[in-house]
């Protein structure tokens, strides 16, 4: 079994999880809990977690700064971040520090179940590659890849160059930075990498692949100088056309591409630039190659989605329906003359969602579904694969909280029709008439005859009657009482009536009803 140790400050949240989570069907031991990260980092070196599930914001030391700090003691532990919806803006730093997954508070236990599944993946391929070379050389060529120091990054190409089958020195090569999304149920990441390993050794022994994650790797792709090349682009065709082989199997690959480089210690770099070119793709498009192109950046732009948030949401309390599309447009625009981090856009994002989401908080909680299909959307913003995708998503999320209001204010009248059906519930027994039901709501007969069929969709009658078989029908259950007794307690003097009635709608009489139902 493999071991979690669990972060939370919150005592009886830590308690839950630890306690009611079913872990040992997940393959999973509790090894220790700990309610800050000073407390986690001094037990992790007596329980070695294999993974940990930690908070984000705790007292003393925060989950970023401990999950920082756990990384250096083991770089191989798995950590999965606990977070609520007003603190998306720690996604990007997650990222940073490699985080496997983030679960949402309160924790849904399918979603839990799936994430941990994804860790013991992540454990069990960890586990086999540290055993072998080509796992030391997995190892040594991302810890290159990563490298920001020149010193350190000559010291990982002596360790490389020591390897059974290390990579070339020097030589022309184009650094891939890849992901992989499957839309079909038959197509496996895992399986897909394989091929890519598999096309990469068919072009040349000193190709290499190494993952990164369960949907993004990275590739070295040496090439011939383009003097002595057939081939204008010799990665590039490669990876368009290993790019339209996935997409017959249900599989979108999408390459970032480097500049060319010439000796293995600038890994980094090129690294750097493919990283780059594959976000671009969030601006440009979802082709399957971006080329590197510099990009000289304007300076930072300054937003503030609070800001932004109340200018949306004053266009979405007017169901302004084309200023929506404008605000939501200027709240993005600064991004993309930027050209942003993907990963900061969605957390700011997630902060304008945060604060219209609290600002419309009674309107989703009253409306049936409201909160559920909101909360679909917000997971489709939080993964966008282009910024015109992040805008359509966001409009339609703001424009649906619009139509929320228009509605309920086209629904006036329906807090009349309520009262009108709260009085026959509470004095069906009596000889109620529509008349007397008007004077209640202070409203003309005819018109209260057609504003209740409008909007409840049945007549006054109709519903006055329903109301009344449904409590003769519970008052059938007391054999102690007659036909007649319970005809005139749900306001029926004619006992003849009450019975064709009945029937009319049980398809019994009453008496058949107590025999044969009861």
């Amino acid at each position: 079994m493999y071991r979690i140790l669990l972060v939370d400050d919150e005592k009886l949240e830590l308690e839950a999880i630890a306690q009611y989570v079913r872990w040992e069907d997940m393959g999973i031991a509790v090894a220790d809990t700990a309610k800050n990260g000073r407390e986690a980092l001094q037990k992790m070196s007596l329980c070695k977690p294999d993974i940990i599930l930690t908070d984000v914001r705790m007292p003393v030391m925060d989950g970023l700064e401990f999950a920082r700090k756990a990384k250096q003691l083991d770089k191989h532990v798995k950590i999965v971040f606990l977070s609520g919806h007003d603190e998306f803006q720690y996604i990007k730093a997650a990222l940073s520090v490699e985080a496997v997954g983030y679960l949402l508070k309160p924790v849904d236990h399918e979603e839990l179940a799936a994430v941990m599944q994804r860790v013991i993946r992540k454990c069990e391929e960890d586990k086999q590659l540290l055993g072998s070379a080509e796992g030391l050389k997995e190892r040594l060529v991302r810890s290159l890849a990563f490298e920001t120091d020149l010193d350190s990054r000559r010291e990982w190409v002596r360790k490389i160059e020591r390897l059974p089958r290390p990579l070339p020195l020097s030589g022309h090569y184009k650094v891939a930075y890849a992901s992989i999304r499957t839309s079909s149920p038959g197509a496996r990441s895992a399986e897909l990498f394989a091929d890519v390993q598999r096309s990469l050794e068919r072009r040349g022994e000193h190709h290499y692949a190494w993952y990164l994650d369960e949907e993004r790797f990275c590739a070295i792709y040496y090439t011939q100088p383009a003097a002595e090349s057939d081939v204008p682009d010799e990665a590039e065709s490669f990876w368009r056309a290993l790019s339209g082989e996935f997409q017959v199997r249900g599989a979108a690959l999408s390459v970032g591409l480097s500049a060319e480089g010439r000796l293995l210690v600038d890994l980094h770099d090129r690294f750097e630039e493919a990283r780059f070119a594959h976000g671009s793709r969030f601006y440009d498009g979802c082709s399957a190659v971006h080329a590197y192109a510099p990009f000289k950046s304007p300076a930072a732009p300054t937003v503030d989605p609070a800001a932004a948030a109340a200018g949306i949401g004053l266009a979405i309390s007017h169901a302004r329906l084309d200023d929506i599309d404008r605000q939501v447009a200027g709240f993005l625009a600064p991004y993309a003359a930027n050209r942003t981090p993907r990963e900061t856009i969605v957390s700011d994002t997630a902060h304008l969602l945060s604060d219209l989401e609290r600002q419309y908080a009674p309107l989703l909680e009253a409306i049936e579904g409201a909160r559920e299909r909101q909360e679909a959307n917000w997971k489709l913003m939080m993964e966008p694969d282009s910024l015109a995708e992040l805008r359509a998503h966001l409009c339609a999320w703001c424009r649906a909280i619009a139509g929320m209001i228009e509605a309920r204010e086209q629904d006036k009248h329906l807090p009349i029709v309520q009262r009108v059906m709260e009085t026959i519930d509470a004095r069906y027994s009596q000889p109620l008439t529509v008349e007397q039901l008007a004077a209640e709501v202070y409203l003309s007969p005819n018109y209260i005859r057609t504003l209740f069929k409008e909007k409840s969709g049945e007549t006054i009658l109709e519903y006055l009657t329903k109301v009344r078989i449904r409590r003769a029908a519970e008052l059938l259950k007391d054999r102690s009482l007659r036909v007649h007794e319970i005809s005139k307690a749900v306001g029926y003097e004619n006992v003849s009536y009450f019975c064709a009635l009945f029937q009319k709608h049980r398809g019994v009489t009453p008496n058949d009803y107590r025999k044969k139902l009861l």
